[in-house]
């Protein structure tokens, strides 16, 4: 269903200045049954259960599906990070382009979909112009639950529905998404008679797209959850061995590696030729960034690794970011995304046959003109001594998605392995919510207030 061609990543395509040679790609692929142990290993010790959703029972989530299913006119997802860039994958992924805006007949029993992301007060606040409280269903997502913005976006939420709807309100439209230990949400929850939807401890909500902070609005939009968590399960079997030549998320991860390590193309950019997978794009972005960028290896040493994530939408971006590709910098390597069947068919109409300009596309085909595209970027980039490679999937339903973002995950923490770094922690992240606890007095954290204190007060420049 999903296939990888990487032959542009290599010396025989672009040349050996810019390309990977046999013998480097050999080299490599002789020590993948020991990373493929590793990787075994990091799965059997729990590091992190992405590994498992694909065959998990969702018993929690099945009894709030039943219990929402069809009772809501919108769905509001909030949170930060990863936990809301994994469900807004799926949505644009699998939902109509143009969903919010369709006739509620015509949606039938799904909801509208807003996701809260930020504490821009202008975007929150502006949500209640389009949406009716009464008759909104709120997911709250965070595996932490003391993330200060969800916290923040949360305390202001529950108020409102407080003063605006009832006491009940939380009880009947409130979902919550954290841990169930050491968690204020948790507590928070309890407080407040809130349905718990429980997050993994060892779920990072990046690797949460199969997970309870997503799967609670697929289930809502109709999507199927089955075949979501099916793909994944299909592509999880086709790259549990060690053979990278045969196992698409190893030699996704291999490739870049190796071009990032031998040839210093230390910018990733992911290249979607199609709306519907730029979503994934900017999610891979994500889990790219905060997986693979860390200061620290697995034994203590500082080795600053990690590629810079781009992502990139064809062939809108042939008119823009492809100039980039082409002629910049030889620091980049592109992954394009694509697609054989885009599920729908347009094609122009010869209105002009005497303006040569306009006669000569007839009544091309909307996804044929897409198709030119992706060959044609994929031709320049290519002649141009630039490595790309291509992610092609059959059609874009459940099973592929689930099934890519897999194969992603999957290869984000191969990529890990090889650098010796640890792809489930955050520490940079982990600081920029020390530094809110601290400036807004929270104990504990006095010593870097000071720090940030001092940051503030320090003389600047300005013109």
């Amino acid at each position: 269903m999903i296939t990888l061609d990487y032959t542009n990543c290599l010396a025989e395509a672009i040349g050996a200045t810019h390309g990977l040679t046999k013998s480097e790609v050999d080299t490599l692929v002789a020590k993948f049954p020991k990373h493929h142990e590793n990787i075994d290993e990091l799965r059997a010790n729990g590091e992190s259960c992405f590994f498992d959703l694909p065959y998990q029972k969702n018993d929690e989530l099945k009894a709030l599906l039943k219990k929402h299913t069809g009772q809501w006119e919108h769905l509001v997802v909030i949170g930060i990070g990863g936990s809301v860039a994994s469900p807004r994958c799926l949505f644009q992924a699998l939902a109509h382009s143009r969903h919010n805006l369709r006739d509620a007949k015509v949606r039938g029993k799904i909801p509208c979909v807003h996701f809260i992301d930020n504490v821009d007060p202008r975007t929150t606040s502006e949500l209640l112009d389009v949406i009716d409280l009464k008759k909104t269903l709120f997911h709250v997502v965070c595996k932490s639950g003391s993330t200060a913005e969800t916290l923040v976006t949360w305390m202001w939420l529950a108020d409102l529905l407080k003063k605006k709807v009832g006491k009940g309100a939380l009880t009947a439209q409130v979902v919550i998404t954290t841990a169930l230990e050491k968690s204020p949400l948790a507590e928070i929850a309890k407080l407040e008679k809130v349905d718990i939807l429980p997050m993994p401890a060892n779920l990072a909500g990046r690797f949460g797209i199969l997970g309870p902070n997503s799967l609670l609005m697929a289930g809502l939009c109709g999507f199927s959850v089955d075949h979501l968590l099916a793909g994944a399960a299909e592509m999880d079997k086709r790259c549990r061995h060690g053979d990278a030549v045969r196992n698409p998320a190893y030699m996704h991860s291999l490739v870049h590696y190796l071009l990032t390590r031998k040839r210093r193309k230390t910018i990733h950019a992911m290249f979607a030729f199609s709306d519907r997978l730029y979503g994934v794009a900017n999610w891979y972005s994500h889990l790219c960034a905060v997986s693979l960028g860390k200061m620290l290896n697995r034994k203590g040493k500082a080795v600053h690794v990690g590629p810079s994530p781009v992502e990139a939408l064809g062939a809108f971006d042939q008119h823009g970011q492809q100039q980039l590709f082409a002629e910049g910098p030889f620091d980049k390597v592109v992954t394009f995304l694509n697609v054989r069947d885009h599920g729908a068919k347009i094609a122009g109409v010869p209105v002009y046959p005497k303006i040569e300009a306009a006669a000569y596309l007839g009544s091309t085909d909307h996804s044929a003109l897409l198709e030119c595209s992706y060959v044609g970027a994929e031709h320049h980039i290519t002649s141009s001594g630039r490595p790309n490679m291509t992610l092609t999937l059959d059609r874009i339903d459940e099973a592929h998605i689930g099934g890519l973002v897999y194969l992603l995950m999957l290869s984000t923490t191969m990529s890990a392995e090889l650098y010796g770094i640890d792809p489930f922690d955050q520490p940079g992240v982990e600081y920029g919510k020390q530094s809110t606890f601290a400036q807004f007095g929270r104990a504990g954290f006095e010593d870097l207030a000071k720090r940030l204190k001092d940051h503030r007060a320090k003389p600047r420049k300005t013109c």
